[in-house]
């Protein structure tokens, strides 16, 4: 690992002003060597992530035809984001995050690799999936705060929102790979071979993270996580726009984003497409999800975002009405589209 300084070090440069002109400005900043060794990293290991998410509903379906017990795993592995979201933001500023994340992915990999071993000697139950799916989903709580405040450590401020929006736009095209993949590969090597996959699939941002430099900020103030926790609770009451604006995206992730979670029964059950459908209905949640994504990323600007958020969350609202009662594999898979974008929109 790169040595480490007490003090801040500055963002490591782009490359030369010829190499510039080379890569267009939607991607500008895959100029930082070591902010696009992380994107790849996260890239390759969230293809594995949505191939392990795509096959686990499956194979939940599969085992116990309950899909109550397949919302319940989702619901246990996003419970403790609900939980950390606010102390682990308070966490990531306190602890080196490098070494946060390499534990917190670390730990995903050794879960993935348990599932994958159970799955293969056919000695898993329900009971074993769910603690997984909640043990995996701590470890994510505690991973993504530290990521999303290492972004800014790699890229200058006048390409951050550039990189926050190739974020996005990563995240969005592993979630219509991986699926895809997930669907052809089940036939092939079973929910066992998609699982291993994931767990192969988290070398890549282990090692990125292992050899890119991370400037080290300075000491956070001496204040206790929740005295920071409040403070972040003050700001945001002092500004009434920022309620406003948060609460969207909070009430969409409560009442909206869960019907992914669903998506196994309503392919299997309602448009009949078996396991290769359903990675495709998900690849159109996820190419819709990137054409937004890369909308952002070309954008210099965080400015008016509300309306567009707003905008964003409406859209999604009536594509999901649209998509409960939706019968036809094409037509659901141009809501799905529409859900992606929008749903990144919401949560820009």
């Amino acid at each position: 690992m790169p040595p480490e300084t007490p003090n801040v070090t500055p963002v490591a440069a782009p490359e030369s002003t010829a190499e510039q002109r080379r890569v267009p400005a939607m991607f500008r900043s895959l100029r930082y060597r070591d902010f696009a060794l992380f994107w790849t990293g996260n890239f390759l290991s969230n293809i594995g992530t949505w191939m392990q998410n795509l096959a686990l509903g499956w194979q939940i379906l599969v085992m116990t035809n309950s899909p109550f017990l397949l919302g319940l795993n989702g619901f246990l592995g996003t419970l403790p984001s609900l939980v950390f979201s606010l102390p682990g933001g308070a966490i990531a500023d306190r602890l080196n995050r490098r070494k946060l994340m390499l534990f917190t992915q670390t730990s995903m990999a050794l879960l993935a690799l348990v599932l994958a071993l159970l799955t293969s000697f056919h000695v898993i139950r329900i009971g074993e999936i769910l603690a997984i799916s909640f043990l995996t989903g701590l470890a994510s709580a505690l991973n993504n705060p530290a990521y999303q405040a290492l972004v800014p450590d790699l890229v200058e401020r006048e390409d951050l929102v550039n990189a926050v929006g190739l974020n996005s736009a990563q995240f969005n095209m592993s979630r219509a790979i991986g699926p895809t993949l997930a669907g052809l590969a089940l036939g092939k090597v079973g929910t066992a071979g998609c699982f291993y996959l994931n767990s192969v699939s988290f070398l890549a941002l282990i090692i990125a993270l292992l050899v890119i430099n991370v400037p080290v900020r300075r000491d956070a103030e001496a204040s206790t996580v929740w005295g920071a926790m409040l403070d972040g609770l003050r700001f945001v009451n002092q500004h009434r726009l920022i309620i406003i604006l948060l609460s969207i995206p909070s009430f969409l992730s409560l009442l909206g984003l869960p019907f992914v979670v669903l998506m196994p029964v309503f392919a299997r059950d309602l448009l009949r497409v078996g396991a290769s459908g359903l990675g495709y209905l998900m690849a159109g949640a996820g190419l819709g999800a990137v054409l937004s994504a890369l909308t952002l990323a070309a954008q210099r600007s965080a400015e008016r975002k509300g309306g567009f958020i707003i905008t964003s969350a409406a859209v999604f609202s009536l594509a999901l009405i649209l998509l409960a009662h939706a019968h036809s594999f094409w037509w659901a898979f141009f809501l799905l589209m529409v859900l992606g974008a929008t749903m990144v929109g919401a949560l820009a």
